[in-house]
């Protein structure tokens, strides 16, 4: 059910901060380094010539080979397992940071050479990031954290502000939403909009959820829960009935709707279009979870029940919502709800790596996503669930080149298997399908 209520944080906690200097010592521990003082883990041709690694020349000479979506192999790194390299895809260019280097490094779009890097000082701390920005959230033990934005072009600081009250826990659960102008922070319950005038509003969310910040309709999208909370029978009999999911003006923090649920029940956001905000809506008693498209007006568009009977995740791509329930992979259209097409994968060999997800999986373009799997690197074609596969090596150890993140920048797309990272320019969509 929508309320449509002028207000759904709790009354008197909303406060108009006005424009303040940056506190003393704020992004301290924040430090950018220029390209020059920067380095890659990655290695070239000769690099890599002069320093063999069977399983990562392997990886490179088959991809090379027949890399599907992937062209001209840059650069490589190999390692022992542990998720050693952890890539990201930017505008300008991959990101990446490894377990011996904790600093970021941006890696450019054409050369695959550093362009700026940043090292944080507190042991924990998270980003946020689009086209123009770089932003650092500081996690201090003994104060409250510092909002750092860097130019994401230079790694340049552009301007910081710090949140109020103390620090965070360990359990705390942060996540941010990048707005034109600043930043909104969710943290501990409590949503802050912060930007380069300093702070402008604070309030606390009275939702039964808040795992989800995000942007829909102009506004900032925040409730929900995760998904693996919805699964648990007796927790979700437990849920008391309240406002699940509320829309927020973005510039004064106040509810244009929300979405009351009954009690035992909870909605899990999968994603969001221009006027759809995709849920998964799981009920007490029921043996299936519904997807649920709620409009501008949160109201509902349309609901499905995808895969009766069993547990299912979901994402939102190009106005698809792309669904995998088991061996069981769906499409459905996010304005209307129509099923697209369906298909069904083999049991064995395992279809995805263990913890993969399809919020994970990067866009090609407006109509192919690009699935890593355990043996092979798929391109989806969402209209038609056609997919073409290029193979990944294998060794007789099923688990040695299984892919655990494939990421994409305008011209390149970067690949870390469980003992080597790979980043290549991307192909042709053409040559590749």
């Amino acid at each position: 059910m929508v309320a449509l209520v002028v207000a759904v944080l709790a009354a008197g906690a909303g406060t108009w901060l006005t424009r303040r200097e940056a506190a003393p010592g704020c992004g301290a521990e924040v430090t950018s380094y220029a390209a020059a003082d920067s380095a890659s883990p990655f290695l070239d041709a000769d690099a890599r010539a002069a320093d063999p690694d069977e399983r990562r020349d392997r990886l490179v000479e088959v991809l090379q080979d027949d890399g599907g979506p992937l062209g001209e192999v840059l650069g490589a790194v190999g390692y022992d397992y542990q998720q050693w390299a952890q890539v990201g895809g930017y505008a300008q260019g991959i990101g990446v940071r490894t377990r011996d280097d904790p600093d970021f490094t941006m890696l450019d779009d054409e050369t695959l050479e550093p362009r700026w890097s940043v090292a944080v000082g507190t042991q924990r701390s998270t980003y946020d990031a689009d086209h123009s920005r770089y932003v650092v959230l500081t996690l201090p033990a003994d104060r409250a954290p510092d909002v750092v934005a860097l130019d994401a072009d230079s790694g340049r600081q552009r301007w910081c502000a710090r949140l109020d009250g103390g620090p965070l826990s360990r359990e705390s659960v942060v996540s941010t939403q990048l707005l034109d102008e600043g930043i909104v922070v969710l943290a501990d319950d409590r949503l802050s909009r912060l930007g380069p005038d300093g702070p402008g509003w604070e309030r606390d969310a009275t939702l039964t959820g808040t795992d989800f910040l995000g942007s829909f309709d102009g506004g900032l999208l925040v409730g929900g829960s995760p998904l693996t909370d919805l699964l648990d029978p007796s927790a979700l009999e437990r849920r008391e009935a309240g406002p699940a999911l509320a829309l927020l003006d973005a510039d004064t923090g106040r509810a244009r709707w929300t979405d009351d649920l009954p009690a035992g029940a909870g909605v899990s956001v999968v994603g969001t279009t221009e006027d759809r905000a995709v849920l998964t809506r799981w009920d007490a008693g029921d043996a299936e979870g519904r997807l649920v498209a709620l409009d501008a007006d949160g109201r509902e568009a349309w609901s499905v029940v995808p895969a009766r009977g069993t547990a299912y995740d979901a994402t939102v791509r190009a106005g698809r919502v792309l669904v995998r329930a088991g061996t069981r992979w769906s499409a459905y259209d996010a304005t209307d709800g129509r099923r697209l097409w369906a298909f069904t994968v083999p049991a064995t060999p395992q279809f995805l790596p263990y913890g993969s997800e399809l919020a994970a999986v990067p866009l090609l373009d407006e109509d192919h996503v690009l699935v890593a799997g355990t043996d092979a690197l798929h391109v989806l074609d969402l209209r038609t669930g056609r997919r073409t596969s290029t193979p990944l090596p294998t060794d007789g150890v099923s688990t040695t080149f299984w892919p655990y993140a494939v990421v994409l920048s305008p011209s390149l797309v970067a690949l870390a298997t469980n003992t080597a990272a790979v980043v290549a320019r991307r192909a042709d969509l053409a040559d590749a399908s």
